[in-house]
């Protein structure tokens, strides 16, 4: 029997450390993001109700738009399933983070999440394929 040789891999290397990569920055700028917002809002004083939840929407789909442009300007194609997954791993890592405080079980705000996450991170990566490269002077 023959060795298969690395190069036929089902799963390509260079794409699982691309969706890796731009996951943990996804959600690095996401707690930044938040860092910057929980300071600000500090300033401001009391806000609506309902507004912590959209700001943190709004901020998990920027930490997830990032992070599926990160992961495309690696690995330079297939912007909407590697977007795809790295939203995926961005959630889960979300996900898996909260996990200890769910106390009424999976809601349909979490739904909203993983489509919003999964969405923007798609978004980026497709924006991240298309990039044209900078032009270089000599």
């Amino acid at each position: 029997m023959r060795a298969v040789s690395s190069k036929l891999s089902i799963i390509d290397k260079k794409a699982v450390k691309a969706v890796i990569l731009g996951s943990v920055i996804g959600v690095i700028t996401s707690i930044l993001l938040t860092l910057l917002c929980s300071f600000a809002i500090t300033l401001i004083g009391k806000l609506p109700d309902n507004s912590p939840d959209y700001i943190s929407l709004g901020i998990l789909a920027a930490g997830s738009f990032i992070g599926g442009y990160i992961s495309a300007r690696i690995y330079k194609r297939n912007g909407i399933m590697l977007g795809l997954f790295t939203g995926l791993a961005v959630f889960l890592i979300v996900f898996l983070s909260g996990a200890g405080s769910i106390t009424e079980g999976v809601a349909l705000y979490t739904l909203v999440k993983l489509l919003i996450i999964v969405l923007f991170s798609a978004v980026g990566a497709v924006f991240g394929v298309n990039k044209k490269e900078k032009m270089r002077y000599k």
